[in-house]
């Protein structure tokens, strides 16, 4: 199966939202916050689930700007400072999107069109 990936990427930080564009056709919007939340990196996971961080209070942190990493993620800077996680396109197209196409319920912290 050939690996989809972004074909465009949108930052809108008035709104705290980012949509992507993937080569298959699907749209996925994340919150800004969502992202944070979710971070994949060391320091936010750990190395094991009981070294895994709750990460709260970031209701109004923006996404500064991002950079892919080779063919596979894209790393993310917030204005918080936090910039170590590498979101891999698969994560975020399969895992992360929470549109009612990708997952059983749609939620608000992330939405997506068809």
């Amino acid at each position: 199966m050939p690996q989809t990936l972004p074909v465009a990427i949108r930052n809108y930080s008035t709104d705290g939202t980012l949509e992507i564009d993937w080569s298959d056709g699907h749209q996925s919007r994340y919150s800004h916050e969502w992202l944070r939340v979710q971070c994949p990196c060391a320091d936010c996971r750990g190395h094991t689930p009981e070294q895994a961080k709750v990460i709260s209070g970031k209701e109004q942190v923006r996404i500064t700007g991002g950079e892919p990493v080779g063919n596979y993620a894209l790393r993310i800077s917030f204005d918080d400072d936090h910039n170590t996680g590498l979101y891999e396109f698969s994560g975020l197209r399969h895992t992360l999107c929470g549109c009612a196409t990708c997952s059983d319920k749609q939620t608000d912290k992330e939405t997506c069109a068809s």
